[in-house]
């Protein structure tokens, strides 16, 4: 009788430490599978941001010089007439300018998806400032320069050994009705406007972003530093621009490279030193 007491308790302990065992291997099963699964939306998630910004080849290693598709001749100065932006714009942005707000959602979905404008946001190379008359949207070459210039300066920040500073975008595409409405208190937001196309963007010199303190002030260090960037790109052709000193910004207005159709045409592309 006290042999098969002992056997007994013997197998309830057994049995017992079975279902340990078993909960113990579920619950691992299940750890493992949660940090699978936080693992692979890191990645795609750290693979997507790395895509959105990663420079584009057919933008920066085209010679824009030679190859633009509309007329523009190499300068160190940062004063092109809103004329000559005129001609890039509407060469290279929407065919017909959204003419309000109510337009703009109603046809964005479309212009998206036929990948005509891009969504901007922020990311390691800037910010963007709250929008008041604009949305933040731009087509794809317009994207493309502003991920090239912030390549550039913060390369020039960190050789320089200067603050990890981002630059801070002001304004992006506009509607005809938000145009009307900021010329009545902007002089230099004329009726016709390359904001209108969505080749445009206003980046400011006045504030930048300081990722290493964590607030926005200005920099006389990061101000140099845009604004060569700047002049080195304008001599390439990459981009008009004017220095608007009421707004405190660079008007910038992309510059597109013909189209290369085949591999007989690859000589548009130059080899970067």
């Amino acid at each position: 009788m006290f042999k098969n007491s002992t056997f007994a308790e013997r197998d309830v302990v057994m049995l017992q430490k079975k279902r340990t065992q078993k909960r113990i291997s579920i619950n691992y099963l299940f750890f493992l599978i949660e940090i699978s699964t936080l693992m692979l939306i890191g990645m795609i998630c750290f693979n997507f941001n790395y895509i959105k910004i990663k420079r584009a080849k057919n933008f920066y290693e085209c010679d824009h010089v030679r190859y633009a598709n509309a007329p523009i001749t190499p300068s160190d100065k940062l004063n092109d007439p809103n004329e000559i932006h005129l001609i890039h714009a509407q060469r290279n942005g929407l065919k017909n300018p959204l003419t309000t707000v109510e337009d703009f959602y109603a046809k964005i979905d479309s212009l998206k998806h036929n990948s005509i404008l891009i969504e901007v946001t922020e990311n390691k190379f800037y910010q963007l400032k709250s929008l008041s008359h604009s949305e933040p949207y731009l087509i794809p070459e317009a994207v493309d320069m502003l991920n090239e210039i912030g390549f550039r300066f913060q390369k020039r920040l960190k050789e320089k050994k200067y603050h990890n500073y981002r630059f801070r975008i002001t304004s992006l595409i506009r509607t005809v009705e938000t145009q009307n409405s900021l010329s009545h208190f902007n002089r230099n937001a004329t009726l016709h406007s390359a904001h209108l196309f969505g080749t445009t963007v206003d980046i400011s010199y006045k504030n930048f972003y300081n990722t290493e303190k964590d607030t926005i002030e200005s920099s006389y260090e990061a101000v140099q530093t845009l604004t060569k960037v700047l002049v080195e790109m304008r001599q390439e052709c990459k981009f008009l621009a004017v220095r608007e000193h009421k707004q405190s910004c660079f008007h910038l207005t992309v510059v597109v490279c013909k189209p290369v159709s085949d591999k007989n045409n690859q000589h548009l592309f130059r080899k970067r030193d």
